[in-house]
């Protein structure tokens, strides 16, 4: 059954069972177990690339030992930007650019129809992402408690691994903290934005509102509106009762901190925008 290439939906990467279809092999160094239906296990032996014709390439196959069929994954071919097509007698894979790479005649094939069916880990799978990625032992646990309506008994195994889980756990590195300030005094530099309209006005009648947090202080203003133009005469308020001279503002582009009033405003002052 060496010979035997079978398009794979519910495998996760391409996986061979003989050295010989390899073109490089690369040794791993962790110890990874591929289960099959059966129940049984076959150890990641290394990783490489096969070429399955001239112009398709597969690459990060993984060495199996003890798999009797080679299995393409069509999830893998997806995401390395592949196209795969099944029509009667027939299964075709495509390029970006929708030139066939490879095809499978599904019409010489000779022997009885065989349906592989996974085994319990499967099921558990299955489970594990329909119930929002939940831990494998809380799965387990919750199965043989009876606590879900609906839900089989699923049978514990090791070296469970789910990617998205690890990616939804990374952490990004941190930031490095800044230590220098990068204005001296309040009102230097003032952070505004807009809310509204509201979906109720208030007693005032007042549908807007106006936030203004210094940046130097973080002190905040908050102050209520009836139009969103009234914007620029409340911030020309608060340039003539500052202390000290503003020097610029930063907001979200939106249009009432852009238009010919603040523009004129901002050119006439020297405030940067």
């Amino acid at each position: 059954m060496e010979d035997v290439w079978i398009m794979d939906s519910g495998c996760s990467r391409h996986m061979i069972g003989h050295r010989k279809w390899f073109s490089s092999l690369n040794p791993v160094s962790t110890k990874e177990y591929i289960t099959f239906g059966d129940n049984g296990q076959g150890k990641v032996m290394g990783v490489g690339s096969v070429l399955l014709s001239a112009k398709l390439s597969l690459r990060e196959v993984a060495f199996v030992k003890n798999l009797g069929f080679n299995l393409v994954s069509i999830s893998q071919l997806l995401d390395e930007g592949f196209e795969v097509h099944f029509k009667k007698g027939a299964c075709c894979v495509l390029d970006a650019e929708e030139t066939l790479v490879f095809r499978v005649d599904l019409t010489s094939v000779s022997g009885p129809a065989r349906c592989l069916v996974a085994g319990p880990s499967a099921d558990i799978w299955k489970r594990h992402r329909r119930l929002g990625h939940l831990s494998f032992d809380l799965l387990v646990r919750l199965s043989s408690m009876g606590l879900i309506r609906g839900l089989p008994k699923l049978k514990a195994e090791k070296d469970l691994v789910c990617h998205p889980c690890g990616h939804g756990k990374m952490v990004a590195a941190s930031h490095t903290p800044m230590s220098q300030v990068m204005i001296s005094y309040p009102g230097e530099l003032l952070h505004m934005d807009t809310v509204g309209p509201a979906r109720v006005a208030s007693v005032n009648g007042m549908w807007y509102v106006l936030v203004v947090v210094d940046d130097f202080s973080w002190f905040s203003l908050v102050i209520f509106m009836e139009f969103k133009d009234e914007a620029f005469d409340l911030v020309l308020r608060l340039r003539n009762e500052s202390h000290k001279a503003m020097r610029a503002i930063r907001s979200d582009n939106g249009g009432e901190f852009k238009n010919s009033q603040f523009k004129n405003f901002y050119r006439d002052l020297g405030l940067e925008h």
